[in-house]
């Protein structure tokens, strides 16, 4: 409990460090936006690379098999849920549309996996490997066709470094392909500098919105409900209840208590579908992670196996 409490001490002070330096003007806003591309496209695919140096074992599969098996449901089930409030509730079609993408689609890769690797280390990294991987598959199908998008892109997949990287991490496991530790170690350096950077980056986007009418958004606060808390919760209490296995079924609950993700601003933006509810629904989503992520932490930990 102590630890997770100071990973949650970790989250806020980073954050926080973020936020005073943007906001004070000593960090400018193309230095934020550099750093972000450099934290997606070089750091975390170092750290998702370096996962595979975890040794192979039966139960470490078996924690990636328990990951996979409440990943693919549960993104089926949110969507048809999500789909479903979103006909009931007085939406526009485009925003109805942009809360379906809110509410499903977590921020796997850029807040994801520098928490999951600072709770679990190498293995809780594997496990988000497995996550990322699912989450990508269902965006660029479902996620983008939802928006409006044209046919799904392979291309669109590959050219991603996280995702190149995920493949090969999940590759290089399990084959049993143990990986020069000197490349081992310069990756793990590297990738050392993911947790800290990536609140801070967060910490850099919350000091250029308008807090006060970020949360003047009523139905932002719905979609971050779901996606914070009531989704997390509900799985944690299958976990719990299935006895499945604590590693992956930990690490499932926490990836799925994660903010929006950044990529349904992205293609709110692109196919102009309620671009400004997706923007002040993503950034309120990364102010709110800092109270609702230590909850579920202390959750977690409370209901032990």
């Amino acid at each position: 409990m102590e630890a997770l409490a100071a990973i949650g001490v970790k989250v806020v002070l980073a954050g926080a460090l973020g936020f005073g330096l943007r906001r004070s003007g000593f960090i400018s806003a193309q230095f934020a936006d550099d750093l972000g591309r450099l934290l997606v496209q070089v750091i975390t695919p170092f750290a998702i690379v370096m996962s595979a140096s975890h040794p192979y074992s039966p139960s470490m599969a078996r924690s990636l098999g328990t990951v996979a098996l409440i990943a693919v449901p549960y993104f089926g089930l949110v969507i048809l849920s999500s789909w479903g409030l979103s006909r009931v509730l007085p939406f526009t079609p485009d925003t109805g549309r942009a809360f379906v993408n809110l509410v499903t689609f977590p921020n796997v890769t850029f807040i994801g996996i520098p928490i999951i690797t600072e709770l679990y280390g190498v293995p809780g990294l594997l496990c988000s490997v497995v996550v990322n991987l699912v989450w990508t598959f269902v965006f660029f199908t479902f996620g983008e066709r939802n928006m409006g998008a044209g046919r799904f892109s392979l291309l669109r997949l590959v050219k991603s470094p996280a995702i190149v990287a995920c493949v090969l991490a999940v590759v290089l496991f399990f084959s049993r392909v143990e990986l020069p530790s000197v490349v081992a170690g310069a990756m793990s350096m590297m990738g050392g500098a993911m947790a800290p950077l990536a609140m801070m980056v967060v910490g850099f986007g919350l000091a250029d919105s308008d807090l006060g009418d970020l949360f003047k958004n009523p139905f932002g606060y719905l979609a971050n409900g779901l996606r914070l808390l009531v989704w997390p919760l509900l799985i944690l209490v299958v976990v719990r209840l299935a006895g499945l296995d604590t590693l992956g079924g930990e690490a499932a609950v926490v990836m799925f208590a994660l903010p929006c993700g950044t990529m349904t601003v992205l293609l709110a933006a692109q196919h102009k579908r309620a671009y400004q509810f997706s923007a002040q629904t993503v950034v309120q989503s990364n102010a709110l992670m800092f109270v609702t992520l230590p909850v579920v932490f202390w959750l977690i930990r409370t209901w032990a196996p």
